[in-house]
């Protein structure tokens, strides 16, 4: 007993904890990854479809097409550099599957532990949605990517002029990569501002989101060139959303071509509607969506203790993040884009998915830290116990 007691005492059980869910999530990533590649490589394209066209029409980078011009600029280089498009896209996306995971880790072990950050890094590479979406290119993994290390460097605790800079330019590539990134780039900001409002950096959260207006900037003057319009993409992507839902509640009713501003689409039923909508966009995405989205049903009871575990120890952070890329998909959430199961493609809550992991992981950190608690309270009581007894037969008091 005390030879196995002398072994147990000198395994640092907190290092071997992250070399094996360091090793357990890089292998549950490799083979996501390849099999993603194996059973969706004949699937066929769907948003970046066009793609390919785009990046061989443009000239510049911000002359992109109908699309933001970042994941056109890469497959541009990749073509350039003589790469099938097809391939390139598909290759290009589980790049930043493996690039998001990665970088899960490192942005993760300041905000909420070491643990945390592997975990919800598992969980994430586990994800065959992720793998999917990836292998077809989708941009809002581009945009994460970008988001995540603005919210990294956005830290009101450490906001000095580099981390404001870096901030402003992986803020303005989140929104080079999806226009709608603005949302949550803003939302993440204000929502810092308010938490620390008497000690928050105002200065240099104004560099920050300055430089990306100005990174984005020649785009929107791109599109205003082009189409008269700054939002031309973005405006006629909302009226076709607006068309689905009007097509839903009234099919005889006409379908209208002309790009819709942001206030119009949401505004489109009224204050009332949009609050009704909101609501119901709420209820749907936590009922629904976003359990289907994480998969693996068991991580929900993580994220409920994450959320615990998130108020007591004020990590404001990840509440942060997860609010400001969680409330822009409300306006969309209500609508039935597909006709079959009803509601919006699972590609729109990638971003929340990955703060559902954050915070799980979170839980699975909490968890572990109570049970090695409980632990050590129980074989320091077990070891008194033990001196106990061998104070009483008179045996000499040894204490391992």
């Amino acid at each position: 007993m005390a030879a196995a007691n002398n072994i147990f005492s000198k395994i640092d059980f907190d290092k071997l904890a992250v070399r094996v869910l360091a090793v357990f999530a890089f292998v549950m990533l490799s083979y996501n990854l390849l099999v993603c590649w194996k059973v969706y490589r004949e699937v066929p394209l769907r948003e970046a479809a066009s793609r390919s066209l785009m990046a061989a029409g443009s000239r510049y980078f911000y002359d992109s097409g109908l699309s933001e011009p970042l994941a056109v600029f890469a497959l541009k280089a990749a073509v350039f550099l003589g790469a099938d498009p097809d391939a390139a896209v598909r290759a290009e996306g589980l790049a930043m599957f493996a690039a998001v995971t990665v970088l899960t880790v490192l942005v993760l072990r300041r905000r909420a532990g070491v643990l945390a950050g592997l975990m919800a890094a598992l969980f994430l590479a586990a994800n065959p949605y992720l793998g999917y979406y990836a292998m077809q290119g989708d941009t809002h993994l581009y945009a994460l990517f970008f988001l995540l290390l603005f919210w990294h460097y956005f830290d009101p605790a450490a906001l000095n002029r580099r981390r404001a800079v870096l901030a402003g330019l992986c803020g303005g590539l989140a929104c080079l990569a999806r226009l709608d990134a603005a949302w949550a780039v803003l939302l993440a900001a204000g929502l810092f501002a308010a938490l620390n409002f008497r000690s928050f950096n105002y200065k240099a959260a104004g560099v920050s989101l300055g430089l990306a207006f100005l990174l984005v900037i020649p785009y929107l003057a791109y599109q205003r060139a082009h189409y008269k319009n700054s939002f031309y993409a973005q405006e006629l992507a909302l009226r076709r959303w607006a068309n689905i839902d009007q097509y839903r509640r009234d099919p005889a009713a006409p379908m209208l071509t002309a790009p819709l501003s942001a206030a119009a689409f949401v505004f489109r039923g009224g204050a009332a509607g949009a609050l009704r909508g909101a609501f119901s966009g709420l209820g749907r995405s936590l009922a629904y969506e976003l359990p289907k989205a994480v998969h693996y049903k068991l991580i929900i009871i993580f994220v409920f203790l994450g959320f615990y575990s998130a108020f007591v120890l004020k990590k404001d952070a990840l509440l942060v993040f997860l609010a400001a890329v969680f409330l822009p998909v409300l306006a969309l959430a209500p609508i039935n884009e597909i006709s079959a199961a009803g509601g919006i493609t699972l590609r729109y809550y990638l971003w929340t998915l990955w703060a559902f992991c954050a915070v799980a992981g979170l839980g699975f950190q909490s968890v572990l830290e109570w049970m090695e608690t409980q632990f050590g309270e129980w074989a320091a009581e077990k070891e008194k116990i033990i001196l106990e007894l061998e104070r009483k037969k008179g045996k000499p008091q040894v204490r391992r």
